[in-house]
């Protein structure tokens, strides 16, 4: 089982265009803005095809189950199953990270529900040939039905981008960097997410 480590990270709040995002990752965000309705957050049934085309390999939505505190997959790209080796749908997130950050992981994803707001984060993999993959996680709220946010969107963006021959990943580092995003109603406070996901 691929594990994510703790290590520090920087925290912050950027905007949009922040000199560490990708263009990937603001080109989903674009993505999302553009199936938002009178500035909610968008339905799951919003985020057709033609916006999110580009980012299908790599994107996945979670449903928070707050009776239980998990984290499960309700969908996933075909680039996670690459990744992973396995289909990922209906897997606990949580399962995958470091016990110590677990409880930090629930509260930044139910923060991003919460506020509303989003997540951007860098994290490093380490590969089973001792090699690095660079990754970032862009990560925003989305409503199974139209109402309240209570799914999340995540596309994960390699910086290597990988072939079909993805390296075998020998582990997942917990981020290095990462930020909140403002969507219009502001951040959480900073005694939320201090160890991100």
């Amino acid at each position: 089982m691929t594990v994510m480590l703790s290590s520090s990270t920087v925290s912050g709040s950027p905007q949009r265009g922040h000199s560490l995002r990708s263009p990937e990752s603001i080109a989903f965000e674009e993505a999302w803005e553009a199936a938002r309705r009178n500035g909610a957050v968008p339905a799951r049934a919003d985020l057709d095809l033609r916006l999110i085309a580009p980012f299908a390999r790599w994107f996945a939505i979670i449903e928070p189950d707050p009776q239980r505190v998990a984290l499960p997959f309700r969908l996933t790209g075909s680039g996670f199953r690459e990744f992973f080796g396995h289909d990922l749908t209906g897997a606990d997130y949580l399962s995958l990270a470091d016990p110590a950050i677990r409880t930090y992981a629930y509260e930044c994803v139910m923060a991003c529900l919460g506020h509303p707001c989003g997540l951007w984060q860098r994290t490093p993999a380490t590969a089973e040939n001792g090699g690095r993959i660079d990754y970032e996680y862009t990560i925003l709220p989305i409503s199974k039905a139209g109402g309240a946010p209570d799914h999340i969107g995540i596309f994960v963006n390699f910086e290597a981008k990988p072939s079909d021959d993805l390296p075998g990943v020998q582990r997942i580092e917990h981020s290095t960097v990462w930020h909140w995003l403002d969507i219009g109603a502001g951040v959480p406070p900073a005694s939320i997410g201090t160890a991100p996901l």
